[in-house]
């Protein structure tokens, strides 16, 4: 069968876009399917697809394209309901990309996976072929214009699925009499490439938009209640969106800055569910749990709000995870509590969650689907096929009509990393480059006083080469280097970041010289290694607010402050001056200060300054830069957020009418490096 998926974006992140991934990756090993992006935005998925599932851009956005300029985009779709909620993303440009696809490609099944591009579907498809619905949403997140504009024209297609028979007798009753079949087939979520979680890891792990209706507020809430009797427990928050500034707002006001921490968006995601051992989920609805199966078959337990319309399928409760009232903050901390305080329980509850979501596997989904095209493929869809064509070479005809419909041919390689027994292992599959490789290159970028490349020898074979370097020796000068991989010629080809399981690089021992190697993705996909070395560091734990101090608490890797006092120097970048606090420690390697936030602020010269930390033993030690390096992330200065505090300057009431008191803030920050510093800012009021 020739297969046409039409997804709005598929070159974003999304839980549609990966189940659609994810069916089309499976159903591809039969037949011919091709995912149709209505938009294109950028110049690759951010998203793996592998290359025999083709993918079509309709309308291109990328900055300086001809569609970004034409002005049928500015004039609003008169096919897609105005209540829809992506219709200010439609127009008479898409309208007539859809309709020229929809009327020339030689498909015989084509789905849509919302309720715009099903309305397409059944309006636009061509007669004779299969049309299939897909719905992702709630019933109830649909506005009542939108469910008119379904009974209205979904009896024009083949069949309806659901993610949810909740959502599927949902949509039965929406659509009413004279409806097509309507039936519920699971989203699919593939075995996962990391080994599962070991359950042994004190981190809880919420993933998803970062929307309202996801609650992220109800577990950030949760976990300041779970914290006063587990403080050694914390919670990685990734994801994206409008809720992030409110979200890291509420987490600076309830003093979670050390225990609750928003990671930023990460694809794919199991690398990351493998690093926890508890998975949250608290949203106020789910049309299905994307995030839920997930983390499931990664061997993690979920507790889950039991919100309509997903997670009571997917959860058996008590057996896999748990389910908890919507809405109820105390409900979520106690069955968080359980998990954590009962490591027997936590144990078992993943290993069955792994078990038993192996349901979603991708082959039977696809098999269901496949199921359900074969009943409705007509005769008329039947005369349509010849052997001679495929989408791709459909495509080929349509190119004076649709742009990019010819797929780019990737030539990058791709590499995995995986941490194990002290080592990264980079992974390179072969397929498109030279038979013989010789040496992974690592190459310094921008390393003052370093240019040349370090290499390490390639073993394997065509198929898959692989090359290993310590993660905790000092191979590489410390700052950041680029990968690649070279052949015979020396020829080099940099390597684009796969799936990078570094788990095994948080927290664990150190010693003095102090190295740490961490692969990471870059921001253009491709991967790199930042490394630190140092002979000795000193390790960032958390920092406190008190009413007149800031308190940083941390250690001195492999060292001790015997006798002397650890004391704490604050360096001003800019015009160099140094403020000293002396602190406290047990004799080891551990220090605590606190920081008079008035004395920063009466040494302040200039309307926003930079004050580096460093400990010492004793006021004539060597500096020791304090730093926070012993976890797995690499852009901490943006994961390790630390809220301000305010210090109001002395002023003479008399003047203040005239001259507004100052308002200086003290916020405490890791650097690119990953150092830890003060701003010390003003701003009028």
């Amino acid at each position: 069968m020739r297969i046409a998926i039409l997804v709005h974006n598929v070159y974003g992140v999304g839980g549609t876009n990966r189940t659609v991934i994810n069916l089309a990756t499976e159903l591809s090993k039969r037949h011919d399917v091709e995912i149709v992006s209505v938009l294109r935005r950028l110049d690759r998925p951010m998203m793996e697809i592998p290359s025999r599932v083709s993918v079509v851009g309709l309308v291109d956005l990328r900055r300086g394209t001809a569609d970004s300029k034409d002005p049928r985009g500015r004039e609003m779709s008169e096919l897609v309901p105005v209540e829809e909620e992506f219709y200010r993303f439609y127009s008479r440009l898409t309208d007539e990309r859809v309709g020229e696809y929809l009327r020339r490609t030689p498909y015989d099944v084509v789905a849509g996976t919302r309720s715009a591009l099903n309305l397409y579907v059944a309006r636009l498809g061509r007669p004779g072929s299969v049309r299939i619905a897909q719905e992702h949403m709630t019933q109830d997140m649909i506005p009542a214009s939108v469910h008119e504009q379904m009974r209205a024209h979904y009896p024009a297609l083949s069949a309806v699925t659901a993610v949810t028979e909740a959502d599927a007798a949902a949509v039965r009753e929406v659509l009413g009499a004279g409806a097509p079949p309507v039936l519920a087939i699971p989203n699919s979520v593939p075995e996962p490439h990391v080994t599962p979680a070991r359950g042994d890891r004190k981190i809880v792990v919420a993933a998803g938009r970062l929307h309202p209706i996801k609650r992220y507020d109800l577990l950030v809430r949760a976990f300041a209640k779970v914290i006063t009797e587990r403080p050694d427990w914390t919670l990685r928050i990734y994801g994206t969106g409008g809720e992030s500034r409110p979200l890291g707002v509420l987490i600076g006001d309830l003093g979670l800055q050390n225990h609750v921490f928003r990671m930023g968006g990460y694809a794919p995601l199991e690398a990351e569910w493998v690093k926890g051992s508890i998975a949250a989920v608290t949203s106020d609805q789910e049309s299905f749990g994307m995030t839920i199966v997930e983390a499931m078959r990664c061997g993690l337990p979920v507790v889950s709000t039991a919100c309509p319309v997903g997670p009571a399928e997917i959860i058996d409760d008590g057996v896999d995870g748990l389910l908890v009232p919507t809405g109820d903050i105390d409900a979520i901390a106690a069955a968080l509590l359980r998990l954590m305080n009962d490591d027997a329980l936590r144990v078992r509850l993943g290993a069955a969650a792994r078990e038993n979501a192996r349901r979603y596997d991708p082959e039977p989904v696809a098999a269901r689907y496949e199921e359900l095209f074969q009943q409705h493929l007509t005769a008329g869809a039947s005369r349509l096929r010849a052997p001679a064509h495929t989408l791709r070479s459909g495509g080929r005809a349509l190119m004076r009509i649709l742009p990019d419909l010819r797929p780019r041919k990737e030539t990058t390689p791709v590499a995995a990393c995986r941490v194990e027994n002290g080592h990264v292992v980079v992974t390179v599959a072969g397929a498109g480059l030279p038979r013989h490789l010789t040496d992974l290159v690592c190459r310094p970028r921008r390393i003052e006083g370093v240019r040349k490349a370090v290499r390490f020898p390639l073993g394997g074979d065509p198929a898959q080469w692989t090359a290993s370097f310590p993660a905790a020796s000092p191979v590489f000068a410390e700052g950041r280097w680029d990968l690649y991989v070279a052949d015979r010629r020396d020829g080099l080809h940099r390597l684009r970041a796969g799936l990078l399981d570094t788990r095994e690089l948080i927290g664990g021992g150190a010693s003095a010289p102090f190295t740490r190697n961490v692969p990471y993705e870059t921001k253009d996909k491709f991967l790199a290694v930042a490394a630190w070395t140092r002979d000795e560091h000193a390790e960032l734990h958390q920092i406190w607010y008190g009413l007149e101090t800031i308190t940083v608490t941390g250690r001195v890797v492999a060292g001790s402050f015997g006798d002397t006092t650890p004391v704490l120097t604050l360096s001003r970048r800019e015009r160099p001056e140094t403020v000293t606090v002396a602190g406290t420690s047990d004799g080891d390697g551990r220090f605590a200060f606190d920081v008079p936030v008035d004395r920063l602020a009466a040494a302040r010269l200039l309307r926003y300054e930079d004050w580096d930390a460093s400990v010492s033993r004793g006021v004539d030690g060597t500096p020791i830069p304090i730093a926070r390096l012993m976890d797995d992330v690499v852009e901490r200065k943006r994961t390790y957020v630390y809220p301000s505090v305010r210090v109001d300057e002395e002023q003479p009431p008399e003047l203040y009418e005239e001259t507004p008191m100052a308002e200086v803030r003290i916020t405490p920050y890791l650097t690119i490096q990953s150092g830890l510093s003060f701003v010390v800012s003003d701003r009028q009021p």
